[in-house]
């Protein structure tokens, strides 16, 4: 198994992890990928697709509806801080570690170290919270949170008193990483109770067909939920809900005998979709971004005299990014060029 090939399955089953697909299914599946690519002489991608688009496909065709679902709608917004508080405590925990290893045992508690990790803090929630948000606005909004907390925390490290006050035994920010790590994990996959309904709407097929009411709160939510829940542009959901609406008044029967509940009829209308490409999530946009902020943190840490394993760390960090960067290229550039 060549290296592409293996690293196509890995994101494969990454993003398989990331929804409601058992290891069982997951490794029949890449069992069929390499019985097929086997027989044919293809790779994987060239097969398959990408690896996330091929995940997705899976999903669509072997994960029931409502499984899929009941996946969905365990995102809700206490879930999604709790997942955001895994990049807090995985930097506590490797902070917590480093710190015990270069200034031993007890750190000193200054104003600006404790003002400036609170704003840190801040900027790692705000950025999971930002990153998944399916809503424009919200997105834009957790990012200039994240801005702002950013700079507010680069102030106070380097504006506020760094007189000790006090001593904190360094194993103690190891123990608080797991600990925000175990309060992400703890129930992080919850089932999600569908909404109470208004009275008279109910998920079951009702009686009079002709409930004005029922109907506009089944477009309603129609709506609400291709926006919120699945992320479809405010236009696009407006149009399918009106599409809805038109066939609803052409045939006159009640939402829920023609579509089925409105969650499953969102789920699938969101699926449907085609993908829309987000420049910010390309892997090449992403690595290019970590391999600005990396060489300026390098040249920064060597022009400070900063400490050594800081410099080899970011050093070894920044080749990683560029060879993610160049692996595309070269991949491009072999299969454009022309073969003899």
């Amino acid at each position: 198994m060549t290296d592409e090939v293996t690293r196509w399955n890995a994101r494969v089953r990454l993003a398989l992890a990331a929804q409601p697909v058992d290891s069982t299914l997951a490794d029949t599946v890449l069992e069929e990928v390499a019985q097929h690519c086997a027989d044919s002489g293809e790779s994987p991608e060239d097969a398959f697709g990408t690896p996330e688009a091929y995940a997705a496909t899976v999903v669509s065709e072997r994960v029931p509806p409502e499984e899929r679902l009941r996946h969905r709608g365990g995102q809700a917004p206490a879930a999604t801080v709790r997942a955001a508080l895994v990049p807090i405590g995985t930097a506590a925990l490797v902070g917590g570690a480093c710190l015990w290893v270069t200034n031993g045992f007890t750190l000193a508690l200054t104003p600006g170290g404790l003002v400036g990790s609170s704003f840190v803090a801040m900027a790692l929630m705000g950025s999971h919270v930002a990153a998944t948000a399916s809503r424009s606005r919200r997105r834009i909004a957790g990012w200039v949170l994240v801005a702002v907390a950013t700079v507010l925390g680069a102030t106070a490290f380097t504006t506020l008193s760094q007189k000790a006050f006090g001593h904190l035994p360094a194993p103690a920010l190891c123990v608080l990483g797991l600990a925000l790590l175990g309060c992400a994990t703890r129930n992080s996959t919850p089932t999600a109770e569908p909404e109470p309904e208004p009275e008279g709407v109910t998920m079951q097929s009702r009686t009079d067909a002709q409930n004005t009411v029922g109907r506009e709160h089944w477009l309603g939510r129609l709506t609400q939920l291709l926006e919120e829940s699945h992320a479809v542009p405010r236009a696009r959901a407006a149009e399918l809900t009106r599409e809805a609406a038109d066939h609803l008044a052409a045939t006159g029967n009640a939402p829920e005998e023609e579509f089925g509940p409105v969650e499953l009829y969102a789920l699938r209308l969101s699926e449907e979709e085609s993908p829309r490409p987000q420049w910010w999530r390309r892997s090449d946009v992403q690595n290019a971004i970590f391999a600005v902020i990396l060489t300026g943190y390098l040249v920064v840490n060597l022009a400070s005299g900063g400490p050594f394993w800081q410099t080899a760390l970011a050093a070894g960090a920044l080749a990683v990014n560029l060879a993610l960067l160049a692996i595309p290229l070269v991949r491009r550039q072999r299969n454009t060029s022309p073969r003899r």
